[in-house]
């Protein structure tokens, strides 16, 4: 995988604004709702969305020469009832628990993207536009940005391993397969080859902000967010905190593949116990050997397994030891 930001010199870097984990976004905080209650009603309000309405799915088949490969929703009406595909027969349903309560998340891959799907761990290099249902939109980007889609931090005491963007939005960028680059335009500019992957996502306020207002965006409000995924890259994100400060401690093995259950969530994975995801803590097994002296000691890209247990070294806490490091 190239490096993005020796490409992309003037790229955005960071974290998308709106659509950020909204873990420190207290603001206008009422008292929650049952969120089994407040679950059903967006579900509903979702589902009617998208058999009331489709998407610009021609033009996607058939490009014009002057197309901008933007998605466009509009209503269907009796005028064009018989002419079009609901959104709702095009769509592919997720669920995801999250917080204990199991949430509908619709998917609607436009294009796939000819390249690898990222992962959660992964920086993703996108586009986004969020809205409303009602089409009012409240955050976009004309830029493409470069992010993490997990995010650790510290409050001087504790590790905290995080999506580093509300739970519904993260999970649309595992839909989408990445393209093969882009021209230079000689001017400074550059296009992207129309190969790169096009969807969008129907998010409840579970998956979403819930009661926890945002500017232009209502509590307890479901989103629309539109996405091209351009590109990734590996990030290794392990952190120490020493003095009360933070330390990045990467411990040679991406965030990406720090998944030990398979089940495509890093941040549920916590070999030792100690609280701290795998993809945060430079010691995954807690024995007191840095995972990077225990990952791939030998360079040949398999994760070691010196005493042949069928545990990689740095997920085994019983070998090897301080001492027979």
């Amino acid at each position: 995988m190239m490096k993005i930001t020796k490409l992309l010199p003037g790229l955005l870097l960071g974290l998308s604004i709106i659509a950020c984990n909204n873990d420190d976004d207290n603001n206008n905080i009422e008292p929650p709702r049952d969120v089994n209650e407040v679950r059903v009603e967006n579900n509903d309000t979702i589902v009617a969305y998208l058999q009331s309405h489709f998407y610009n799915y021609a033009e996607f088949e058939n490009p014009p020469a002057d197309f901008d490969y933007q998605i466009r929703f509009d209503s269907i009406t009796d005028a064009n009832r018989d002419t079009v595909i609901p959104l709702i027969d095009q769509v592919v349903v997720r669920e995801y628990n999250f917080q204990n309560v199991a949430h509908n998340l619709y998917v609607l891959v436009v294009r796939e993207g000819v390249g690898e799907k990222a992962k959660l761990g992964h920086a993703v290099l996108h586009d986004y536009e969020g809205s409303l249902l009602n089409g009012e939109v409240f955050d976009q980007t004309f830029t493409p940005r470069l992010a993490n889609t997990l995010r650790v931090s510290t409050d001087g005491f504790n590790i905290n391993a995080t999506g580093a963007f509300i739970e519904g939005f993260n999970r649309i960028f595992q839909e989408l397969g990445i393209g093969t680059g882009f021209v230079e335009n000689g001017d400074g500019t550059i296009t992207w080859n129309q190969d790169y992957g096009i969807g969008a996502v129907f998010i409840p306020s579970g998956l979403g902000y819930f009661n926890a207002s945002q500017p232009g965006i209502p509590a307890y409000s479901p989103l629309i967010f539109k996405v091209d995924l351009y590109n990734f890259e590996d990030e290794d994100q392990d952190l120490t905190v020493a003095g009360g400060q933070g330390r990045s401690t990467p411990d040679t093995v991406p965030s990406h593949l720090e998944d030990v259950d398979g089940d495509g969530d890093p941040r549920n994975d916590d070999t030792d116990g100690d609280g701290i995801a795998n993809f945060a803590d430079p010691d995954d097994d807690g024995d007191g050997v840095l995972t990077e002296f225990e990952y791939d000691k030998d360079g040949d890209g398999i994760p070691d397994d010196y005493n042949n247990d069928g545990t990689p070294d740095y997920l085994d806490p019983d070998y090897p030891t301080v001492e027979n490091n």
